[in-house]
Formats: C-alpha cells, structure tokens, sequence
C-alpha cells in the first residue's frame, strides 16, 4: 500500500481519483486505508466472490469508522467490475481510477481484458 501511495502521488494532478477497493478480512485494514485515503476523492467497495474477503459494506463501514476525510463519498458494489463501471460513469475525461486491494479486485476488473475507457465530451 505504501508503494501505491507513492506512485500515486508521484503521478501530478488528477481532479478526482476514483478508488475501487476490495480486500481479505484477515488484513489489516485501518492501515491500509489510513495510507491511501489523502489520495481517494471517491470510493467504491466491493464484495469479492471468496468467502475470506471482506464484504463491501463492512470495508465501507471500517473505512467511515477512521473518520480520514470527511465529505468523500463511498459506495458499495456487488463485485469489481459493477464498482469499476460505476466509477467510470462518475469519472470525468481527466479524472484517474485505481483499482486494488486483493488479486480478486484486479482480476474481477480485467478477467476479460483490460476494459477501454471511452471519455465523455462536453
């Protein structure tokens, strides 16, 4: 998560980063998120199809229990490509998504391939 951390704010300026996020309830979360949350402008937690993962709601309810950023918003999805697609359709054309946190939230977003963003015009 610290070497994410970096290289995200390594990056230069997005407007908005998008972060979808699933990861193993044996983790040690609050950690993890405390590392990654001054870089997240919006959340989207997932539910992973394993039953050691944590579930959406309940990585939702840890990160909100840190109290890191007051104002972002969170949201929850039923699997990494349903939270990917609802941060594409949120993000603008210079906006960035990130996707992390297990194998199962990367793998669930480019089983297929790695999906092509098409950006909205004004």
């Amino acid at each position: 998560m610290a070497a994410l951390a970096a290289n995200l704010d390594a990056m230069g300026f997005y407007p908005v980063t998008h972060a979808v996020f699933g990861a193993m309830a044996d983790k040690d979360l609050a950690p993890m998120l405390r590392k990654i949350a001054p870089l997240v402008d919006r959340w989207y937690f997932t539910d992973l199809p394993t039953p050691r993962a944590e579930s959406a709601l309940g990585l939702m309810q840890k990160w909100q229990a840190l109290h890191l950023r007051p104002g972002v918003v969170a949201s929850t999805h039923a699997d990494p490509l349903q939270a990917f697609h609802a941060a594409a359709a949120a993000a603008d054309p210079a906006d960035r998504i990130v996707v992390f946190g297990s194998f199962y939230t990367v793998g669930g977003v480019v089983k297929d391939g790695v999906p092509r963003l098409h950006a909205r015009h004004v």
